[in-house]
Order: structure tokens, then sequence, then C-alpha cells
């Protein structure tokens, strides 16, 4: 079971990888539960001193509880620390919730046109429809996070549609690397029909085989890392 000290590392290092992949810039943030309690670690809000992401530091983390309220840090938690908070207490299996603005899935969200399992590594992600919560609105309360977390359901994904997207999964890692899938998807998608084509779909048995083949997330997460320069063991 991870530290606090190393879930801190774990999100300043998911911040810097996102970042560099250009799916956030001052805005978006990470979370994790706190193993064996009711606390949540996230990123703070953007200020005058949190600008940049891949310049947070492990100490720059704040912990809020599950109704939202600040317990522990500098700076003050997110305004949509709904997103997270709701969607903890409706998945107990979701260890950490990433929201971002990411580009090209938000522009997919726009449209209502779905992102299909087109990529072989990152199709797992998308075999279920993507969900859409047809709302913009910054969610900034407790009505408008459930709203989004009945959305999301038991997916791993899910667009806020004209405004971002979030990923949820058991470990900073996998919502990372699910939210960087979800836009490498997005994107190619997005081209297929700008070429006036139709993409083929990878069909259920060969996204299992390329499941039970495939490396794990530590891997890509490794990978990913060390392309945001992050060279740590």
């Amino acid at each position: 079971m991870a530290t606090e000290a190393e879930l801190r590392q774990l999100l300043a290092d998911a911040c810097r990888i996102m970042f560099r992949y250009g799916l956030t810039d001052y805005m978006g943030h990470p979370s994790v539960r706190l193993p064996g309690t009711d606390r949540v670690l996230i990123k703070p809000r953007h200020s005058l001193r949190i600008r940049s992401q891949d310049r947070i530091a492990p100490e720059d983390m704040v912990i809020i509880d599950l109704e939202g309220n600040l317990i522990e840090g500098r700076d003050g938690p997110p305004s949509e620390r709904f997103i997270h908070t709701c969607i903890y207490r409706a998945r107990p299996d979701v260890q950490s919730v990433v929201h971002t603005h990411q580009p090209m899935a938000v522009i997919m969200g726009v449209a209502g046109a779905p992102i299909q399992p087109i990529l072989h590594t990152q199709s797992r992600l998308v075999e279920r429809p993507v969900p859409i919560w047809p709302c913009a609105k910054l969610v900034t309360d407790n009505e408008l996070g459930s709203q989004l977390a009945a959305t999301l359901g038991d997916h791993s994904v899910a667009h806020l549609q004209g405004h971002g997207i979030v990923s949820v999964a058991p470990t900073i890692q996998e919502a990372t690397v699910g939210a960087i899938h979800l836009e490498q998807l997005a994107e190619a998608n997005y081209k297929v029909l700008a070429i006036g084509r139709q993409p083929r779909i990878i069909p259920s048995d060969e996204i299992g085989q390329n499941r039970d083949s495939g490396v794990g997330v530590d891997v890509r997460w490794a990978y990913y890392a060390e392309r945001a320069g992050i060279e740590r063991e």
C-alpha cells in the first residue's frame, strides 16, 4: 500500500505527464484516496502561486474530506472538487480520479461523435460507448457532482460535454494513462472522419486478445514518465 508521501509524488508526476502531453494547462486536476481514510489528496486550485502543472510539487497537494472540505494544505482545493468527491462516494472501487480539458476528446464530446475503439492498445478503454453528461457547468456542488457520477456509472471515462473529461481507475497511474489513451483515440477518430471515411471498429475478440497479451499499466506509465522528463525508478 502506497504511503501518503508516495501518493503525493505520484500526483505531482501525473500533473507533469498530463501537462507535457497537452492534456492540461493551468486547469485540470488529479486526485487519489488516502488508503484507509475518508480523505482525498488532490491538486490545489490554480492561482498566482499554483500555475503551470509541470511545476507543482508533492508538498503543494492538499487534503479534503468526501464533503469537499479542506483538511490540510497551504492552498485551497479546486472549485470542481465535487467531481472527485461524488465519484468516490458513488464508486468504492475507484481510488483515483483525473479531470482534464484535453482538446481532441472535448471536441468529440461537443460534437456528440463517438470515440470508437479503432487503435489496438487503447481500444479496451472505449469498448463500451463513452457516456456523455450534457452539461458544461463547473461542477461546484454535490448536486452537479452526483449527476456526473450517475452518468459515469461503472465506466472508466466520461465526457462533460463542452467542458472536459473524467478518467477513473484503481490507481493514479491507470487513471492518467486512461486520459492519455482517450485523447489518442479521439484524435485518431477525428482524423479518420476528417478524410471522409468510416473507421474499422476493432471487435471484442481482438480487444480481448490484446488485453491478455499486452504489457501492464506500469510499463506504459514508465514510458510516459520518461517522455515527460521524470527519471526516477
